[in-house]
């Protein structure tokens, strides 16, 4: 399985992640590769969420 590669229900959960640290400064919800915890990061106009785990998922979101 290539890694790399994030299928659209990781993409979903990842992007529920982001939402949830948006808006309760938290998330409960935990990686589906490895069972692992998310944390987010928040560099000015730009976001990233990630899984705790090297080298798992992980999504940047850029603003305007």
């Amino acid at each position: 399985m290539d890694f790399s590669v994030i299928t659209r229900e990781e993409f979903m959960l990842i992007s529920k992640v982001s939402e949830d640290f948006g808006r309760f400064g938290k998330t409960e919800r935990k990686c589906s590769r490895c069972g692992g915890d998310f944390e987010y990061y928040e560099m000015g106009s730009s976001s990233q969420t990630k899984c705790k785990t090297a080298d798992c998922l992980e999504i940047t979101s850029r603003g305007i």
